[in-house]
């Protein structure tokens, strides 16, 4: 069986925006007039068209035969967080979003799993929301890097973890809204390209510092795009924490090498090689395949890119679909 594990879906409408919520930032979605696509509107900007199948059910299975795939776990686009606009707008639309989805995996006739997202910027909120999505049968909670500029590894989100963590729900965390784009040169493009694996090592490196299982034993956190840059960094934390005890040591107790083997990786890296190296440092029992679909610019072939790999077929095979469906048959 095969699970792609990091999909996005958007909903088939958002809801209206009602009286009295001054929020500049309010998404939309406007249908073509052939029904196969529509313009999704962030305010009255234009951020851009999609098919239908990120909403159609019936049109994401098809897709799903096509691509050889059994089951898809689903989440918001990233853009869709809605950190950043006023707290009682993000609380009414990420509650539509998870009902939406629920929707649609219920629709699904269990080919389609969801993750909910929750409205951070009101912690007790969104902790209130985590048990709503298990209400929902979701399975997954999506969160950014970060809260608008804060690292979603601070001590102040907590409530949201620990909700996660009693409802038996994953994490899965994406990077989002990169910082110091003005560093970066290129088309806007690059900001993206280079900015969202750099959010996931900088959240990944500060669960770890800060020994997050300590706190959260039975918590499963799982990183986009192979934990970003936390492979070509670990070594260096490593020899940091080994040179400088004191500082290092006080929090984290385990060397770090060890204690990165204890979330779990998604395999959205663009290389063979790359994935191969991830599953020899960190372990093939916590890799999950992932397209970042449903659009071709994801990872596509899951079957043919992990077994260019060169990994025995016992691990290829969980990371196909075997870990996530151990990951997900514990949480519901």
């Amino acid at each position: 069986m095969i699970v792609d594990f990091h999909t996005h879906f958007i909903p088939a409408a958002f809801p209206e925006k009602p009286a009295g919520i001054a929020e500049p930032s309010w998404p939309s979605l406007r249908p073509a007039p052939d029904g196969e696509s529509a313009t999704m509107f962030v305010g009255d900007n234009k951020f851009r068209d999609f098919e239908s199948f990120y909403w159609d059910v019936e049109k994401r299975l098809k897709s799903m035969d096509k691509a050889g795939v059994d089951i898809q776990v689903m989440s918001p686009l990233p853009e869709l967080v809605s950190y950043w606009l006023s707290a009682e707008a993000a609380a009414i639309i990420t509650d539509a979003m998870n009902k939406a989805c629920a929707d649609m995996v219920s629709a699904s006739g269990g080919r389609l799993r969801g993750m909910g997202v929750v409205a951070m910027q009101d912690v007790d909120y969104a902790a209130k929301q985590v048990d709503e999505i298990a209400e929902l049968g979701l399975s997954a909670v999506f969160l950014g890097s970060h809260v608008n500029g804060k690292s979603i590894a601070s001590e102040d989100f907590y409530a949201v973890l620990e909700r996660a963590e009693a409802n038996g729900l994953p994490i899965f965390i994406h990077g989002i809204k990169p910082g110091g784009l003005e560093r970066i040169e290129g088309p806007g493009l690059m900001g993206a390209v280079m900015g969202i694996p750099y959010e996931g090592a900088m959240a990944l490196a500060g669960f770890m510092a800060t020994d997050i299982f300590g706190k959260f034993p039975k918590l499963d956190i799982v990183f986009a795009h192979g934990g970003g840059m936390i492979s070509s960094v670990i070594d260096r934390m490593e020899l940091v924490w080994s040179k400088f005890p004191g500082p290092m040591q006080a929090s984290l107790k385990t060397p770090p090498t060890e204690y990165v083997r204890r979330f779990w990786f998604d395999t959205v890296v663009f290389n063979p090689d790359a994935l191969r190296y991830i599953a020899d440092r960190f372990g093939t029992e916590r890799i999950l395949a992932g397209s970042d679909g449903p659009t071709e610019i994801g990872q596509t072939d899951l079957p043919g890119f992990v077994a260019a790999t060169g990994l025995p077929q016992s691990d290829r095979d969980a990371i196909l679909g075997g870990n996530a469906t151990r990951l997900l048959e514990l949480t519901r």
